[in-house]
C-alpha cells in the first residue's frame, strides 16, 4: 500500500515577506489635489484641500513611497489653493473686472437690458 505525502507545511497566511509601508498618504495627497482644483470655485473648500494635499504629499515623498503619486498631489495641491485664493480675492473685492463693461460696450444686448 502506498502511503499519502503529508501535505506541505502552511506559508505565511500573510503572503511571507513582509510589505512596504502603504501609499496611503500619497493616493490622499493626489485625490485632495485633484478635489482642489474641481472645486476651485469653491475657494473654502479649495484652499484648505489643496494646502492638506501638499502636506500629504511632502510626507508621503519624504517616507519614499508613491513619490510619483506625492508629486502630483503637491502640483494639483498648489494649483487648486492658488485657484481658490484668486477666486477668494475675486469674491472679496468685488470682482471688479466687468465694472465698466457696459460704459465700453453700450449696445451689448446685455447692456441695453439693464439701462446703461
Amino acid at each position: 500500500m502506498t502511503q499519502v505525502p503529508p501535505p506541505p507545511p502552511m506559508g505565511d497566511p500573510m503572503g511571507g515577506a513582509p510589505q512596504p509601508q502603504g501609499k496611503g498618504m500619497a493616493i490622499a495627497s493626489l485625490i485632495l489635489g485633484i478635489v482642489s482644483v474641481a472645486m476651485c470655485l469653491y475657494w473654502f473648500l479649495a484652499i484648505p484641500a489643496g494646502v492638506i494635499a501638499i502636506v500629504l504629499g511632502v510626507i508621503a515623498r519624504g517616507r519614499g513611497v508613491g513619490a510619483g503619486m506625492a508629486l502630483a498631489g503637491i502640483i494639483t495641491g498648489a494649483l487648486g489653493a492658488v485657484l481658490g485664493l484668486v477666486v477668494a480675492v475675486a469674491v472679496f473685492t468685488g470682482g471688479g473686472i466687468f465694472d465698466n463693461y457696459c460704459e465700453d460696450n453700450p449696445d451689448n444686448p446685455y447692456c441695453e437690458q439693464q439701462g446703461y
